[in-house]
């Protein structure tokens, strides 16, 4: 927008705001601080829109705006402010977001009207848009009952709301408010969260067919099963302002639930878990080791024998390809959620039983009291869950780490039924793995497990973990 030569005009424009503010019979007005500062701003707003300084020439309107509502002032003459600020606001947004422009203009003088019915635009800010949306406000107004007009002006935005205190589980909830029309009211929101969800959902309220005044939201069958649910109402401006509430995100209202979940079928139920951004699991479980090579303890002369480690020309025992057991061992894993349904995180795996190993070599009988732990196993792992609604969900997975394990390994009738340690060292391993997820809480599940670690370089071998126990998902 350029600056008009209509001089003349602008400056009665200017000069009317001033004189608003000198006005005998509103001297009450004038006399107070705050409202001389509404209209200076009002006056800088303009002046600033002339020199095409948009933002500045807003943001002092939205002040003065702010200023005599909340001095509660509805005198016919400040309704030359909502009319600047219509005018400035359009000006603004016409260009970048139209929609915007249109509903703040309409906003604007639709208050100036309520105000002042014979308000009009000054001629010197007209333009075909701006003349439309002053014309379907002033529709707006004629169409009201006489009433309703002046009372926009004195009554502020309000909502009314009965609370609920108990509903039944699994049996969508609708929510009901009156919010009486208000030129201030843009959009009224429902804010809920049940049992101890972070953070609130939010749903907009929309009118029902009975009345206009009456706006509505439901919360879903699905999202109705625990213990309770907290929630509030907000009604905003245009800006996203809020000009009304019932309770607040502090200090909620409360709903009770009550009943069995008899609503639901299986598979709805199914759908009512949602997808937990982190999933923490404590599992526990055992294995079964493929052994080859030499054992770690018994040492026993060429001939055979007892193993003995102090034997001369003693060696160490080997066992070929066969199978021992891993003791009983503890897993956690941390696992973050990602789309496409795939899974990322960290795992750790410690055994509790035979977790040293006294190592003994034919170059190092003195070693025989120093210990060589191999009992953690550690690394990262990513998922794909192929199966990924909840409550079952089935995923495979590879896992890539370090550290190593320890198997006990029964020597045969020849060594007197001597169990050693076998030492999976590792120290890299990788692990296809296969596991199922069963949620029988949207925060609570249990998870079965198998993996298959293959260690190596240092003498390679496989070994194969299974793992139960319970996760927690958030």
């Amino acid at each position: 927008m350029s600056a008009r030569p209509h001089f003349i005009a602008r400056l009665s424009f200017l000069l009317f705001l001033l004189a608003f503010s000198l006005m005998p019979f509103t001297s009450a007005f004038a006399q107070n601080t705050s409202l001389s500062q509404a209209v200076s701003l009002s006056k800088s707003a303009m002046e600033d829109y002339d020199f095409l300084e948009l933002e500045s020439a807003d943001t002092k309107l939205i002040q003065a705006v702010q200023i005599i509502e909340n001095l509660g002032v509805t005198d016919p003459s400040v309704a030359n402010i909502y009319i600047a600020q219509g005018i400035v606001s359009y000006g603004r947004f016409k260009d970048s977001a139209p929609a915007i422009a249109d509903e703040r203009a309409f906003s604007a003088f639709l208050k100036a009207l309520t105000l002042n019915e014979e308000i009009t635009i000054p001629s010197d800010y007209r333009s075909e848009e701006v003349e439309s949306i002053f014309e379907r406000a002033k529709a707006t107004i004629e169409a009201a009952p006489p009433s309703s007009a002046i009372a926009l002006s004195a009554v502020k935005p309000s909502i009314e709301h009965t609370p609920v205190t108990t509903t039944h589980r699994c049996s969508a909830l609708e929510l009901r408010a009156n919010v009486p029309a208000h030129p201030d009211i843009y959009r009224v929101y429902l804010y809920y969260a049940v049992d101890q969800q972070r953070g609130y959902t939010t749903v907009e309220m929309h009118p029902t067919l009975e009345a206009s005044d009456v706006l509505t939201a439901t919360i879903p069958a699905l999202e109705i099963q625990g213990n309770k649910i907290q929630y509030y109402m907000e009604a905003q401006n245009r800006l996203g302002e809020v000009v009304a509430n019932v309770a607040n995100a502090p200090l909620p209202l409360t709903i009770e639930m009550t009943g069995e979940c008899d609503g639901l079928s299986k598979s709805d139920i199914a759908q009512s878990y949602g997808d937990p951004l982190f999933q923490l699991s404590i599992l526990a479980g055992t294995g079964l080791g493929v052994v080859s090579g030499n054992v770690e303890n018994c040492l026993a002369p060429a001939g055979g024998g007892e193993c003995n480690a102090s034997t001369q020309g003693s060696q160490l025992v080997s066992v070929k390809t066969g199978m021992a057991s891993l003791p009983f061992h503890l897993r956690g894993s941390a696992i973050f959620n990602l789309p496409k349904h795939f899974q990322v995180g960290l795992y750790v795996r410690g055994q509790i039983i035979n977790i040293v190993s006294k190592t003994l070599s034919k170059n190092a009988k003195d070693n025989i009291d120093t210990p060589e732990i191999y009992n953690i196993m550690l690394g990262a792992v990513v998922r794909y869950l192929a199966l990924h609604e909840q409550p079952y969900r089935l995923y495979v997975g590879l896992e890539i780490g370090w550290g190593g394990a320890n198997a006990s390994v029964p020597l045969h009738e020849k060594f007197n039924n001597f169990v050693d340690i076998y030492l999976y060292k590792g120290p890299v391993h990788v692990a296809p793995e296969i596991g199922f997820l069963w949620s029988f809480h949207k925060n609570v599940g249990m998870a079965f497990e198998l993996a298959v670690p293959i260690h190596f370089p240092d003498k390679p071998s496989a070994h194969f973990d299974l793992s139960v126990g319970p996760f927690f998902q958030f």
